[in-house]
């Protein structure tokens, strides 16, 4: 199993004298006490005994063989940063100690990366140095949980963060220069109780601020530590959030559904709290960091989760593949083979290299059987259901998408070329496809209406506010079908990918459009005279639906479009008024998780159709 180490440091075995280079007093210094030892100094005070893994690359090596570790990625120690001096020396300590991490990783075989520090103090100058750093190899930055008195929600340090998300700069926020010492004189106190707290305080501050709303997702950022006590404390910021306005902060959702933008590490000690973060945090956000070469590290590193009793899966993900992620890894493996083979990464195959491809593998079924995550605690039983039906909802959504996506692209075709009859048989088929797909949808209200009202409600708040209207991918049907409507976009905001897929779907022409061009093209839509109103459009549409039925034997095809359309449209009617009827069933009249009116809301949709022109048409037949 490879093991990747996210979270450890390193120093020089020699740097120059600061203090001398600057001309000012107590910067960090090394004293090399015995063979293979020394002690840091910040000015005449003692800070640290260290030994020469920490700039031995042999030693290190070594011990990572002897614990199984295939690779590194070092950082600087946080007594480094300087954030508290002058700018100009602060970006000049942090190339002094950025080549040093280089030159260190130049001689580890492969196996040693790294993060780059930068003078957070000036954001002008921590984005100059962060660029300059990704430049020459490091994969990402690592800083303090805050300057001075400035948190990570602080407008400049937002706006760095913005720069590690364009540059694809992994992120590792280290708690450093803990609150409250004077209370924590003895015992190493500011390090067991300070740390913590100040990583807390970090996640707690870019949540509640609204941070993470503005931040790309592309950002990728760890908190060391296993994020402090954030997990462990999580279920009272949600009790804060949920019962004191003042507690909202200005943050659109609630704080459990931020887990998903930042990663932690490892680094909890303890196999039940190592469990306990796994299960809060989930598998895909949490990183071996071992916090080495120090005493107060993990001493033989990834023994936590390899004891632990997490799935298999779930292991690997933490040792390695949740790092390679995180570190952009996997991306720069991925172009490497595509420029050394000159093939798409995206026709890989499934299994890995040197394996058979399974059904299991094909299908990604390990993966699939992780997704889902009840959020009740203890966990009710019915969650489970709950969550399956809506994600197999999603999966047909998907299909749905697909192949309408292809009915587009062959009407198009057809109107361009009125006499090929391929495209138009096609559109058909496809659309049969739809409409069975779409009965399969209907009828899985049967098995939710299998929970009792009382069940669902024992669960119900911990959805909020992930309501069911707010399926992207359902108002992207919507949208590719023709029902567009701008203002339901704000719904989306939360999620900027499906918000700008929504807004492509806005500006392109939809499955409506496409449908009437192509009856134009064949002449069977003659367009209104004059300055024709909205109504004089649709009389317009309908009658030339209207004439493709009156010329049956001329264009059985079209007819055929036409009533897998019609039955589309219907069963579309059909899911809505089976939503409407399940949600009475279950919460009657309340309003809904999303903040809508719940079944009064959805009766209004009741009257949307894709296509009312193709039931217009009936009317002018009976005529």
């Amino acid at each position: 199993m490879n093991v990747i180490d996210i979270h450890n440091h390193f120093f020089p075995r020699d740097w120059p004298d600061l203090t001398k280079r600057y001309g000012t007093p107590d910067w960090p210094w090394i004293k090399h006490t015995e063979a293979e030892k020394a002690d840091i100094m910040v000015g005449d005070r003692f800070f640290r005994h260290i030994y020469s893994a920490c700039w031995d690359p042999e030693v290190r090596l070594a011990e990572m063989d002897r614990d199984g570790v295939e690779m590194q990625v070092i950082s600087a120690t946080p007594v480094l940063f300087a954030y508290d001096r002058p700018a100009a020396h602060a970006a000049d300590c942090a190339q002094v100690f950025n080549d040093a991490a280089l030159e260190l990783c130049a001689q580890g075989e492969g196996r040693l990366k790294s993060l780059c520090q930068v003078p957070l103090q000036d954001i002008d100058a921590a984005c100059k140095e962060l660029s300059r750093c990704r430049r020459a190899g490091h994969l990402g930055v690592q800083i303090g949980n805050h300057v001075g008195e400035k948190n990570l929600d602080d407008p400049g340090i937002v706006t760095f963060l913005h720069h590690c998300a364009d540059e694809g700069a992994a992120v590792l926020v280290h708690p450093w220069d803990m609150f409250g010492q004077q209370r924590m004189p003895k015992y190493m106190m500011p390090w067991t109780v300070g740390m913590p707290a100040e990583t807390q305080l970090s996640v707690v501050a870019l949540i509640l601020s609204g941070a993470f709303d503005k931040l790309s997702s592309k950002l990728k950022i760890c908190f060391a530590h296993g994020g402090g006590s954030f997990a462990f404390l999580l279920g009272r910021l949600e009790n804060a959030w949920q019962h004191h306005p003042v507690a909202h902060g200005v943050c659109e959702l609630p704080p459990g559904r931020y887990v998903e933008r930042f990663y932690v590490d490892s680094a909890v000690f303890d196999v039940r709290a190592l469990e306990f973060l796994v299960g809060t945090m989930g598998s895909d956000r949490v990183m071996l960091g071992s916090d080495y070469p120090f005493p107060l590290g993990e001493h033989r590193i990834g023994q936590f989760i390899k004891e632990s009793h997490l799935p298999p899966v779930d292991k690997v993900k933490l040792l390695d593949s949740n790092a390679r992620r995180f570190l952009g890894l996997g991306e720069a493996v991925k172009a490497r083979e595509h420029e050394q083979s000159g093939t798409n990464a995206a026709s890989s195959p499934a299994a890995p290299d040197g394996q058979q491809l399974t059904y299991s593998s094909y299908l990604k079924v390990p993966q699939l059987l992780e997704l889902q995550r009840p959020q009740s605690s203890p966990r009710h039983h019915d969650e489970l259901l709950f969550i399956i039906v809506h994600q197999t909802y999603e999966l047909w959504f998907k299909e749905l998408l697909h192949d309408l996506d292809a009915v587009v692209a062959n009407l198009k075709a057809a109107g361009a070329n009125p006499k090929s009859r391929d495209e138009v048989y096609e559109s058909a088929r496809l659309l049969r496809r739809c409409t069975e797909i779409t009965r399969v949808l209907v009828e899985q209200f049967t098995i939710l209406e299998t929970m009792l009202p009382t069940h669902f409600l024992a669960f119900r708040d911990k959805l909020e506010p992930a309501s069911g209207f707010q399926s992207e991918q359902f108002r992207e049907l919507e949208f590719l079908g023709g029902l567009k409507d701008e203002k339901t976009l704000r719904y989306h905001k939360p999620t900027p990918e499906a918000h700008a897929q929504l807004e492509r779907r806005l500006r392109e022409p939809s499955l409506r459009d496409v449908f009437f061009s192509a009856l134009e093209a064949i002449a069977k839509l003659s367009l209104p005279e004059g300055q024709p109103t909205e109504r004089d459009w649709f009389e317009a549409r309908a009658r030339a639906i209207q004439s493709l039925y009156k010329d049956e034997s001329h264009h059985r095809d079209w007819i055929d479009v036409c009533e897998r359309l019609t039955e589309f449209d219907e069963l579309v009617v059909s899911w809505r008024l089976r939503h409407i009827q399940l949600v009475e069933r279950t919460i009657g009249v309340r309003m809904g998780t999303g903040g809508s009116t719940g079944a009064s809301y959805l009766k209004l949709t009741l009257d949307k159709k894709f296509f009312p022109e193709l039931w217009e048409a009936r009317t002018l037949l009976t005529q």
